[in-house]
């Protein structure tokens, strides 16, 4: 699998595929308003985590990780107390393109270096990777 990380997005997008299955997986809905998943309470509380390799290490992305701060679903325009993802669809089928595209909601969970001599990127665990509120 093919992607990147990339301080200029701000959601994590999938593969058209793989954002297909976690959607079914999840039981989510898309709200044609934000554009973004939603989901219910309870089913927040059932949410799975998200398991990414790079290179040879799995970093676990933690259900509260995957959602947008509840305190700012207003500049969505969304409602007030639901709960919106911040994974979406990036268009293109698995190993046609990008597979994924890790922006800034999965790189504040991160700490991330781009050593651009080298042409790579370090990615490490910090204090906010398990954070359990949002």
């Amino acid at each position: 699998m093919a992607g990147i990380v990339d301080t200029g997005t701000m959601l994590l997008y999938l593969a058209s595929d793989v954002f297909t299955a976690y959607q079914k997986a999840t039981g989510m809905r898309l709200d044609e308003t934000t554009g973004l998943l939603k989901l219910s309470s309870s089913k927040f509380k059932n949410l799975k985590l998200l398991f990414f390799m790079i290179g040879r290490t799995t970093f676990e992305w933690t259900a509260n990780a995957q959602i947008w701060p509840c305190a700012m679903n207003a500049q969505l325009g969304g409602e007030e107390g639901t709960i919106y993802l911040t994974t979406a669809d990036n268009g293109m089928p698995s190993r046609q393109g990008l597979d994924f595209i890790n922006g800034f909601v999965w790189l504040q969970c991160f700490y991330t270096v781009f050593d651009m001599m080298n042409q790579q990127v370090g990615v490490t665990t910090m204090s906010f990777t398990d954070v359990e509120t949002n």
